[in-house]
């Protein structure tokens, strides 16, 4: 969350160039997403047993559920892609033209860019996701109620994942890197 803060406040390391040429945009979407992890932190610490058992289990289950399939399948999907582009094939990742940038200048930008996702960015999507699910994971208290949350996970992701590469090899645009 410190990160989207940090962008939300008008920082710009780790942002990719389209992002650096629009502030304000920019630094909105960051306060927003500093609330929502804000408030997921709020559900983490609600799945404490005495809070736990005063809420119906899918309520806290539910949207562990899909911030820990959002930020697996997102880190998973994205360690392909900027692995691709860094090997070569720049056409995995779908970079959009910056007015008044040149070819060299957005070509550097676009490299460094998949570099910090490679490195920074996916791994940290990675451990917030498989934090999200072993934390949801240990409110569980059955043995088939645990298995079913993996199986549940794995399926999510795989479901998200194929969707993405398919858009992808459709030519659609769903999402600026």
């Amino acid at each position: 969350m410190l990160l989207h803060v940090y962008w939300a406040v008008g920082g710009t390391w780790g942002l990719p160039l389209l992002a650096r040429h629009n502030k304000s945009a920019v630094e909105a979407v960051n306060w927003v997403v500093s609330a929502l992890m804000l408030f997921g932190a709020l559900f983490v610490l609600a799945l404490n047993r005495r809070t736990g058992s005063r809420v119906r289990a899918w309520v806290l289950l539910a949207p562990m559920w899909i911030a820990a399939v959002v930020c697996v399948s997102h880190a998973l999907y994205g360690f392909v892609t900027k692995a691709l582009y860094l090997s070569g094939r720049h056409g995995a990742v779908d970079f959009p033209v910056v007015p008044g940038v040149g070819t060299a200048e957005a070509a550097e930008a676009n490299h460094l860019s998949a570099v910090q996702d490679l490195l920074v960015f996916e791994p940290c999507f990675m451990v917030q996701g498989v934090v999200l699910a072993l934390a949801a994971w240990q409110f569980i208290r059955t043995r088939s109620g645990r298995r079913k949350w993996w199986t549940s996970l794995a399926v999510g992701i795989v479901v998200i994942d194929v969707f993405g590469a398919l858009l992808s090899l459709a030519g659609a645009r769903f999402a600026l890197s």
